[in-house]
């Protein structure tokens, strides 16, 4: 998803669309749901992956390289959908060139 990187007085404030939280406590919903046959989609659980855990160096990366990506395991220990509040060691985040 796209979202923009600004100068902030404490780093970098990531923002866009999807993004939600004042600055320094921004995150990002994962839900988890079904689609109907007429292609609603109704959530049940989700997951919020809290972006103020982003090492800062992390971030200076994505900024320079174009890419930000988080890998999680979508799963908690009990085989349900993962959900509350996701921060490391929960998620990885890294740095990653964007393709052309």
């Amino acid at each position: 998803m796209d979202c923009n990187a600004v100068p902030s007085p404490t780093g970098v404030d990531l923002n866009g669309p999807y993004i939600q939280g004042p600055p320094g406590r921004r995150f990002i919903y994962l839900s988890w749901g079904t689609v109907d046959d007429a292609r609603r989609f109704t959530p049940f659980r989700r997951a919020k992956l809290w972006l103020d855990a982003i090492p800062p160096a992390v971030i200076e990366s994505a900024s320079t390289l174009g890419l930000l990506a988080g890998r999680l395991g979508l799963t908690d220990a009990g085989g349900n959908p993962l959900c509350a509040a996701v921060r490391p060691p929960l998620i990885e985040w890294s740095a990653m060139a964007a393709d052309g």
